[in-house]
């Protein structure tokens, strides 16, 4: 077998040779082997490390020490660690305010007639209140404000601020909870408290709500009122439409009669028939008066004779224009016509002027249920954040906490002992 080995060639034996000589290795740094473990077996690296090591070891000896309790202390720390440095913090303006009707004569409601009793100071009050919390509002100061996007501001932290898909519902309910509105019915004062992510904003947020809550309280009452100045405004147009009418018939008629007004006429011609008459007694008296003395062919006679026919003709006449049982233009029908006339351009102004008195009473009447809202404190500009109260939330939730695993305990010992 020797023989066969050493006929082999000389290259053959070169490369055994070569092949036997190993490459001495080069050692590896602690992080090089580090990077090596993590890149083979990354779960096995990270329970290999010191910090979780020692962090099971302290897990094992706390639940050693304390069992179920340190869950409770475990979200304890939680907490804390979130109320404390986590949770954004909310700033608060806060307003009071009395609804208040212009000319308001409401006296206070004394004894037991004021249980149960509302005013009207009072409902508007609780009408403002339902409007501040309603979805109407909250849709309007994100009109006008943004209130929804300051609500999604990528500042504050994930648990308070509203999400960035979040419907309208899903916002009018957070709106909801980060507004309070309260009612004092002892003094109607409603007090408004708005919550914001900075100072600025709830300043602003806070001065837009007294804003359109005055312009909503303004409304409610407003629409009636026009439209009661609107039909005011109309029956003045109508009645001033009517009296213009009338006084054109009545200057159309005295320019065909030639009159300008009958009643002055007719009081002339009967004092002119007054007067025919007087002269025709006189005259007669003269003619009696001649007769006696003379004959009645005497020159004297004859003309005294003629007087009185000549005053008895023009009486005729004159009484003849003022009444006829014929024709239309003796002076008594237009009168008659004319008093028609005039009467109904009386009752038109009459008309006209009831208007004007009764629109001048709507206007005064629509300023009377002008409502305002008495500012008793104007919204200021928060220095110190408000909410959340870390303290009273820490505290809070520990004893909820504390009193769940107490009764989870308790639960769990009476199941057991039954189990026994």
């Amino acid at each position: 077998m020797s023989e066969i080995v050493n006929k082999d060639s000389p290259a053959k034996n070169a490369e055994k040779v070569t092949a036997e000589v190993k490459t001495p290795e080069v050692p590896m740094t602690p992080i090089k082997r580090k990077l090596k473990k993590l890149k083979r077996d990354p779960l096995q690296f990270f329970k290999d490390s010191q910090a979780f090591l020692k962090t099971q070891k302290g897990l094992d000896y706390t639940w050693a020490k304390m069992g179920s309790f340190a869950f409770v202390v475990l979200a304890s720390m939680i907490l804390i660690g979130y109320f404390g440095i986590i949770a954004s913090p909310r700033y608060v303006s806060e307003a009071q305010f009395v609804v208040k009707q212009s000319g308001s004569s409401d006296l206070p409601i004394a004894g037991l007639a004021s249980l149960g009793a509302v005013t009207g100071t009072m409902r508007d009050a609780l009408i403002i209140k339902e409007f501040i919390e309603s979805r109407d509002m909250a849709v309007s100061l994100d009109e006008s404000i943004g209130l929804k996007g300051h609500y999604q501001q990528a500042g504050a932290d994930w648990f308070s601020r509203l999400s960035a898909s979040a419907t309208v519902e899903d916002y009018v309910d957070y709106y909801k909870k980060h507004l309070h509105v309260h009612h004092d019915e002892m003094s109607d004062i409603v007090y408004v408290e708005v919550q914001a992510f900075d100072p600025e904003f709830a300043l602003l947020l806070a001065n837009k709500v007294l804003e359109l809550s005055e312009k909503f309280i303004n409304s409610i009452g407003n629409k009636m009122a026009t439209e009661q100045l609107r039909y005011a405004q109309g029956e003045v147009e109508r009645s001033h439409d009517i009296l213009k009418q009338q006084q054109a018939r009545l200057l159309a008629f005295q320019d065909d009669n030639k009159l300008y007004s009958p009643e002055q006429e007719g009081g002339a011609l009967v004092q002119a028939i007054n007067g025919l008459q007087a002269e025709i007694i006189k005259a007669d008296a003269r003619l009696k008066e001649l007769r006696a003395v003379m004959r009645d062919d005497a020159p004297e006679v004859r003309s005294q004779r003629n007087l009185i026919d000549s005053l008895t003709k023009q009486l005729a006449e004159e009484k003849s224009r003022l009444t006829s049982s014929t024709g239309d233009q003796s002076l008594n029908k237009v009168n008659t016509i004319y008093q028609e006339i005039k009467l109904s351009v009386e009752l038109a102004s009459d008309l006209y002027k009831s208007s004007l008195a009764s629109l001048e009473s709507v206007r005064a009447d629509a300023y009377r249920k002008l409502k305002h809202l008495l500012i008793v404190q104007y919204p200021a500009l928060a220095e110190e954040d408000k909410y959340p109260r870390r303290a009273y939330n820490i505290l809070t939730w520990f004893v909820t906490l504390l009193l769940m695993y107490l009764v989870g305990r308790l639960v769990f010992a009476i199941v057991k002992e039954h189990k026994d």
